[in-house]
C-alpha cells in the first residue's frame, strides 16, 4: 500500500518553481524503486520499527561508505576536482534520481550546498565513527572538511574564509545565491569543524572555525544580525532576512569556552538579544533553504528546533527558557505537524511552507528535540510520541540501503539520507529509548 503525504500534491506542483526537480525527458520512472513495507505493530497497536534503529543506521552508512561510487551513475568527469582528484558525489551533488543518475533537466541537477549539507555529512560521519568504531567514517569527515576549507572565500575579502553555501557545476555561488553566500550556513559549518577538532585533535579545524567566527563578528550589524544572502566580495545584500542566527550564538559561546576568553561575548549577546525579542516572540522563522526564492510569508522550522534545544539546554528556574521552548514547540506542531495515515500514531513534520511535504530528516529532527523536552519536563507522553515518529522513519530505509526523502518524493537527497542517521543516533544511543524502539 502506498500513501500520499498530506499536502503532497499541492507541494509537488511547486517543485519546479522553487528549484526542486521537475520532470524531464530521460528521467527514470522512480516509483518501482520505492518500497513501502507492511507495518509492524505490537499487541497494543503501536507502530514498531521496520528494523532496529541500529540496523537502519548501519545500513544507511554502508550505503555511503561501501562502493558508493559504483551506485552513482553520473558522468565520472563531473566528480574530478581542479586538482584532478575524484571527489565523492556528495561534494558536487545535493540530489540524484533514485537509481544514482543525475536529473537531466532540472535547474538543480548539478548543484550542491556545501556549508549546510557538508556540515550535516561531517557531523554524521563523526558520530557514526564513534558509535560504530568505523575509522573510514572519520576519514570521510576529515576529507570533506579539508575540501570545504580549501574552497572557502579568500582571506582578503570582507566576508573572508567562509564556506560557500552553494556550488553550481563545480563553481562557487550560483543558483538562488547568485554571486553570494549565506553567513548563517558558515556558522553551521564552523560548529562541525569544532566537532571534528574534538574528534581528531587537529588544530586546523579549530582555526577554520575561529576564522569564520572572526568574520561573522566583524560583519555583524548593529542589531546583531547578518543578511541572509550577501556577496562576500562586494558586500551587496542579495536577500535580507533570516531568522537563522542561533548557530552564531552557539559558535561564539563555544569558542569562548575553548579559549577561556570573552572574545565573542559582545557579539553573542547582541545576536541573542535580537533572537529573544524577534523570532522567539514573533515566530517569524524563515530564510533558511538555499534553493527557495524569497518569501516573506514563508516559514521554516529547522533553526527553530535548534533554538528550542538551546533554550532547553540553558534553562534555569529563573530565566523562563523552558516556557519559551514549550511555546516554540507548540508553534512548530501547529504549523508543520501531520498525522501519518497507515502509520498511526506516528506523526511527521513538513520541511517548510514552500516545500510543504513531510520528510524523514525533519520528522526525526523534531522527534529528537522532543526527547530533550521530555527529559526537561518529565512528560513521558513526549518521549512516546518521539519514539513513534522514529519508528515510522525506519520505514524510509529501502532494500538497497537508501534512506528516501519520503515515499512519494522523486528526488533522493544526500542531506535527507544522512540527516535521518544523525538524528536517529539520538535514539540508538539512549538506552531506555533503544529498548522501546527496537
Amino acid at each position: 500500500m502506498r500513501f500520499l503525504f498530506c499536502s503532497l500534491v499541492a507541494a509537488c506542483s511547486l517543485l519546479g518553481l522553487f528549484g526542486r526537480s521537475a520532470a524531464a525527458a530521460g528521467d527514470i520512472d522512480w516509483k518501482p524503486l520505492m518500497t513501502v513495507a507492511e507495518r509492524k505493530r505490537d499487541a497494543e497497536g503501536s507502530l514498531m520499527p521496520l528494523q532496529s534503529y541500529d540496523e537502519t543506521i548501519r545500513r544507511g552508512m554502508t550505503f555511503l561508505l561501501d562502493d558508493h561510487l559504483k551506485w552513482f551513475k553520473g558522468p565520472p568527469e563531473s566528480l574530478i576536482d581542479e586538482q584532478g582528484v575524484t571527489q565523492m558525489p556528495w561534494v558536487y551533488y545535493s540530489n540524484l534520481q533514485h537509481d544514482g543518475a543525475p536529473f537531466t533537466g532540472s535547474v538543480d541537477r548539478f548543484v550542491s550546498y556545501p556549508a549546510f549539507h557538508h556540515a550535516l555529512l561531517i557531523r554524521t560521519f563523526i558520530r557514526y565513527a564513534k558509535y560504530a568504531g568505523d575509522t573510514r567514517s572519520l576519514e570521510q569527515a576529515v576529507k570533506l572538511a579539508d575540501w570545504d576549507i580549501a574552497h572557502s572565500t579568500p582571506a582578503d575579502w570582507p566576508y573572508a574564509r567562509l564556506p560557500w553555501s552553494t556550488f553550481e557545476a563545480k563553481k562557487p555561488g550560483g543558483f538562488r545565491d547568485k554571486t553570494g553566500l549565506m553567513p548563517d550556513k558558515a556558522a553551521i559549518m564552523a560548529l562541525a569543524y569544532l566537532d571534528l577538532h574534538e574528534a581528531t585533535g587537529e588544530k586546523r579545524f579549530r582555526e577554520a572555525a575561529d576564522a569564520i567566527a572572526a568574520t561573522l563578528a566583524a560583519r555583524q550589524r548593529p542589531d546583531g544580525t547578518w543578511p541572509f544572502r550577501v556577496d562576500p566580495q562586494t558586500e551587496q545584500v542579495i536577500e535580507e532576512y533570516t531568522s537563522s542566527v542561533i548557530y552564531a550564538v552557539m559558535l561564539f559561546e563555544r569558542l569562548d569556552a575553548l579559549s577561556g576568553q570573552t572574545t565573542y561575548r559582545a557579539a553573542r549577546d547582541k545576536t541573542w538579544h535580537w533572537l529573544v525579542n524577534g523570532p522567539i516572540k514573533t515566530k517569524e522563522f524563515r530564510g533558511f533553504y538555499e534553493d527557495i526564492r524569497e518569501s516573506p510569508e514563508g516559514r521554516t522550522n529547522y533553526d527553530c528546533l535548534d533554538t528550542i534545544r538551546y533554550l532547553v539546554a540553558h534553562r534555569t528556574p529563573e530565566n523562563g527558557y523552558l516556557d519559551m521552548a514549550k511555546d516554540l514547540e507548540a508553534w512548530v506542531e501547529k504549523v508543520f505537524l501531520d498525522k501519518i495515515p497507515a502509520f498511526e500514531p506516528a506523526e511527521g513534520i513538513r520541511e517548510q511552507l514552500q516545500c510543504n511535504v513531510v520528510m524523514g530528516i525533519h520528522s526525526l529532527n523534531w522527534a529528537a528535540m522532543l526527547l530533550d523536552l521530555a527529559k526537561a519536563t518529565g512528560d513521558e507522553s513526549l518521549r512516546k510520541r518521539a519514539i513513534q515518529t522514529a519508528n515510522y522513519v525506519t520505514y524510509y530505509l529501502q532494500p538497497d540501503d537508501r534512506i528516501v526523502v519520503g515515499f512519494e518524493y522523486k528526488q533522493w537527497w544526500y542531506s535527507c539520507h544522512v540527516g535521518v542517521i544523525l538524528y536517529l543516533l539520538d535514539f540508538a544511543e539512549s538506552g531506555p529509548v533503544k529498548e522501546a524502539g527496537s
